[in-house]
This record gives structure tokens, sequence and C-alpha cells, in this order.
């Protein structure tokens, strides 16, 4: 099958993430991709080098931005797509438009919950969770027209949990240092942690526009020797690997990827309940933590540290809910169907119309 997929965005986070991730794996899996991003996209090299990827770039600008959709529609008609999937709104106006000039149906994932005017050219809606499909809905968007298919992990899936591995307890979070991510939060749970305590390490992987007042943060909390912060990590799995416990902190939080890469290496999870991984995770899965509370944070990851067969057990239920629902083996079937009924739909009745 022939497939576009299109992000518009310059940088990186789980969205883009997502939409590397889909590319990537439907070309593993036999399939003819097109992937239309943004020149700058700093993950572009990934898409170039990739097999059975041909990769076309655009300088998409804001929404009165009218040539994009016309760049996007001559590339659609030169690789010929049964389907054209998009990753949030820019991309779904941009690339909805393009790809209605020429004349292909296109679904778009949803990401985050957002107002849909700038999805009219979008015959379906994919929601990561139930949540954003009711979200939706409320909008006024044909429940016939809009289905939930979760983000999936191309993290291979480790045998067992093992915990802990080590002395100090290594604890790891990581994404864009934006207030939403709640990255303070979690600096002064550690903090508490080590107050009550606990032998433990912390690295807050990423970068961004808090990452001066989180260094700052650290030092006023006299914890700066004992985290680390402000670097990329480029390979998850082996960050991973090297820990012993994932922390999610966020304030808000429609999915988290992150997330399910923590549940396919078998670490102990502690995370906000948040929108996002209250769709995915449970009491039995990992501890809960109350939204942007300090002492809740720290409460929980004393838990965790106080009760580890209990943290084991939960990380296993999390490693077996990872393998059955959320890795790419389980999760690229169901967007397959779709592209293929979302396909069949379209030209069903394109022809009663002739």
């Amino acid at each position: 099958m022939k497939i576009t997929q299109i992000m518009l965005g310059k940088g990186f986070g789980g969205a883009e993430r997502s939409f590397v991730d889909t590319t990537l794996a439907l070309a593993s899996r036999g399939h003819e991709v097109q992937a239309i991003c943004h020149r700058k996209f700093v993950k572009r090299e990934a898409l170039e080098k990739a097999p059975g990827v041909r990769l076309s770039t655009v300088n998409a600008g804001s929404e009165l931005d009218f040539i994009t959709p016309r760049r996007i529609a001559k590339s659609i008609r030169g690789f010929g797509p049964q389907v054209v999937h998009t990753h949030l709104k820019r991309a779904a106006w941009h690339g909805g438009r393009g790809a209605n000039l020429a004349g292909v149906p296109v679904v778009s994932k949803l990401h985050n919950y957002v107002q849909l005017n700038r999805y009219r050219y979008v015959h379906t809606l994919i929601g990561t969770t139930d949540d954003q499909r009711r979200h939706a809905i409320d909008l006024d968007w044909p429940e016939d027209r809009v289905v939930v298919i979760p983000n999936f992990s191309r993290l291979s899936p480790v045998q067992n949990s093992r915990f802990p591995k080590q002395s100090p307890l290594r604890l790891i979070s990581y994404g864009r240092y934006v207030h939403k991510k709640g990255f303070d939060v979690l600096l002064k749970s550690y903090k508490e942690l080590l107050d009550g305590g606990v032998d433990a390490e912390l690295r807050i992987g990423g970068g961004g526009p808090e990452q001066d007042a989180l260094f700052e943060l650290a030092r006023e909390l006299g914890i700066a020797d004992k985290v680390s912060l402000g670097v990329w990590i480029e390979d998850i799995g082996e960050a991973l690997d090297q820990s012993d416990v994932f922390v999610l902190p966020s304030r808000d939080e429609p999915f988290g990827i992150v997330m399910l890469e923590a549940m396919a290496r078998g670490l102990p999870i502690v995370s906000t309940r948040t929108q996002g991984p209250m769709q995915v995770l449970s009491d039995e899965l990992a501890w809960l933590a109350d939204v942007d509370s300090v002492e809740s944070l720290a409460y929980a990851l004393l838990q965790l540290v106080e009760n580890p067969g209990v943290a084991r057990k939960k990380a296993d239920c999390a490693l077996d809910a990872y393998r059955s629902t959320y890795h790419e083996e389980a999760v690229l079937p169901r967007l397959e169907a779709l592209y293929h009924s979302v396909g069949l739909s379209v030209t069903s009745q394109r022809s009663r119309k002739l």
C-alpha cells in the first residue's frame, strides 16, 4: 500500500516521535511510504536514510500560507498514495488541503485536545485514547469518523522486569523542558526523597525554554550534584536499561509515549494522574500521584522504594500490557485496517456519485 505521512513541525516531541516511528514502522512492513516534513525538521536525517521511505520537504508557514498546500498536493500526486495521514493541527490544515486538491482521503491523528476548525478536509480522526475520542465528539465530530488507536513504541520489550538493579537507585525522566511537564515538581519531590534517607540519583533528559530555571532550582534545593540535567537522550532503550525507576511528573499529558518506552523496558513507573496516563496505567501497573503535588509524588516514590516486590509485580504487569496493546506489532495492524477502510469508503462514495 502507498501511504503518505505528514508532519510540519520543526522540533521533536511526542507527536514528532510518533510521526517518525509510524513512517519507519510502515516501511519496515513492506509499505511504500512518503514522508512530508518541514525543511528544518530536526529528525529529517532519520527519514532521508530510511529504506522504503520517500522524503519530501516544505517550508510550511502560518495558516494563511496558500503555497504550501499546493506544493504538498504536487508531491502527493507524484507519489500516488491511497491515503494521507497527518499529525497535529498544522499538518491537518496544510496537508488536508493539499490532499484534497490531489483527491486523496485524509486521516489525522489528534495527539492533543484541540479545536477542530482546521480539520475540515479530514475524513477520519484518530484519538490515542477514549478521552480524546470523547473530546472530538463533544465538538460535534461525527461518531462514525473518529476511532481510537493508541500510540505505540518500537522499543523491543525485555523478557522480564528487574528491580532494583543497583544502589544508589537511579531515577529517570525525559522530555521538553516546559511547564506542563512538571520537572520542577519532580526536582522538589526528589529532594524530599533524599531528605527521607533514600540513596538515589536523578536524570532528567531533554532541553527547552525552562532549562535555566531547572538548573537554578536544583542549585537552590542543594541537589545539583545529584541531578543530571540538560542532556538529550539519543538511545532511549540504553538510557532506560541503565535506570531503575521511570517518573512521569506531567501537569498535562494527552498520552505520553515516554510511558510506553518505560513499560517496554520493564521499569517500575510513577506517574501523575493526567489524561493520557490514566487511560493506560492503573494501580496494578504503576504508582499514581496527584497532579502538581510535590508531597504526593514524593510519597509515591517512597512507597515504590519501600516495596521492591510490589514494584517488580507492577512492572511485569505493565510489560505484559505493552506487549499486548502498545508495541508496534499490536498497533500497526489496526492502523493498516483503518487506511484500507477509509480508502475503500471514499472510493465507494465517489463511485456512487458518478
